[in-house]
């Protein structure tokens, strides 16, 4: 997540936004469960939620929380139409969802600076948002996050 924060404080004066695709998991309802450690109770996630773990490690850096969103939160589509202009305003800067969910139909270009995928696409046609991004506006970003075999 240092390259997503890294664009995040990059693109801050532009508002600029970002797409992270994970079909590696869903967002999961956040159960949490108490627990006795040595005498001592404390509250603790029920489960691991990839969706989580990057919102929570964004957060920890410094990204406020009003600025991450779940596609998966907007489950008709009023709250999507809703979500989506937020993007496109920059008021919410990192969108995560499955390929599934932001795939055709999420028009959110506007002001896209970057795209990640947490796992590699299964289809060439799932990577071409940003691509057709950089043929309106020459200023985005398009990288592996480091990976030598994308």
């Amino acid at each position: 997540m240092e390259e997503v924060f890294r664009l995040w404080q990059e693109f801050a004066s532009a508002k600029g936004t970002q797409l992270v695709f994970c079909d590696l998991s869903t967002p999961k309802a956040e159960k949490k469960i108490k627990c006795m450690t040595d005498g001592v109770a404390a509250v603790q996630a029920a489960a691991f939620s990839v969706y989580a773990d990057v919102r929570d490690k964004l957060i920890g850096h410094g990204v406020p929380p009003g600025e991450i969103a779940f596609i998966h939160d907007a489950d008709n589509e009023k709250k999507k139409a809703e979500l989506f202009a937020k993007v496109r305003s920059g008021k919410v800067r990192i969108l995560l969802g499955s390929t599934q969910k932001m795939g055709a139909g999420t028009n959110v270009q506007t002001l896209l600076a970057a795209e990640h995928h947490l796992d590699v696409p299964w289809r060439p046609s799932d990577v071409g948002r940003i691509l057709r991004t950089f043929k309106i506006k020459k200023n985005v970003e398009v990288t592996d996050n480091g990976k030598d075999n994308f």
